[in-house]
């Protein structure tokens, strides 16, 4: 019995192997977007010192950032109470425009649109302390100028400013 089963699966192995060749596996799909030549050619470091040479100091981001839309948060250098801020936002290599505000932190970004947010002051809190309920906006580039999802106002920490 045993013979005749090793008998079978050599004729199976070898009737498989004549005839046309098998067709090759499609490639597998992939889910991440090709590098593009702007993400590969980011000089974090130019960046930052162009943010420097305009008065602020930058806080250096924890990973790479992903292109060609980025955004660095600075602080005005010599800031007393650290409430001089901006976000930084570069289209490429080119700075595209700043957003100077008071308080405000990077929440995420992808490469096409950065998320923020502001703390908000209630009428009664004192400077160090803003209480009232933070506003997260979603600021894209289009055509080299910043549009967020919703508006930011004059003085986006103070509430009714919206």
């Amino acid at each position: 019995m045993r013979r005749s089963a090793g008998l079978l699966s050599l004729l199976v192995v070898l009737l498989a192997g004549c005839g046309q060749a098998p067709e090759p596996a499609p490639p597998a799909p992939t889910t991440q977007a090709p590098s593009t030549k702007e993400a590969e050619e980011f000089d974090l470091a130019a960046a930052m010192a162009e943010i420097e040479a305009d008065g602020f100091t930058p806080t250096p981001p924890e990973g790479e950032l992903a292109g060609p839309v980025r955004a660095i948060h600075a602080m005005c250098t010599g800031s007393a109470n650290g409430r001089c801020q901006a976000v930084f936002f570069f289209d490429g290599q080119r700075l595209a425009q700043k957003m100077e505000v008071g308080l405000v932190s990077i929440v995420s970004q992808d490469g096409t649109a950065v998320r923020v947010e502001f703390p908000v002051y209630n009428a009664d809190d004192p400077g160090c302390c803003p209480s009232g309920t933070p506003t997260r906006h979603t600021i894209r580039l289009v055509g080299g100028q910043l549009q967020a999802d919703p508006p930011v106002g004059f003085d986006p920490n103070r509430p009714g400013d919206f």
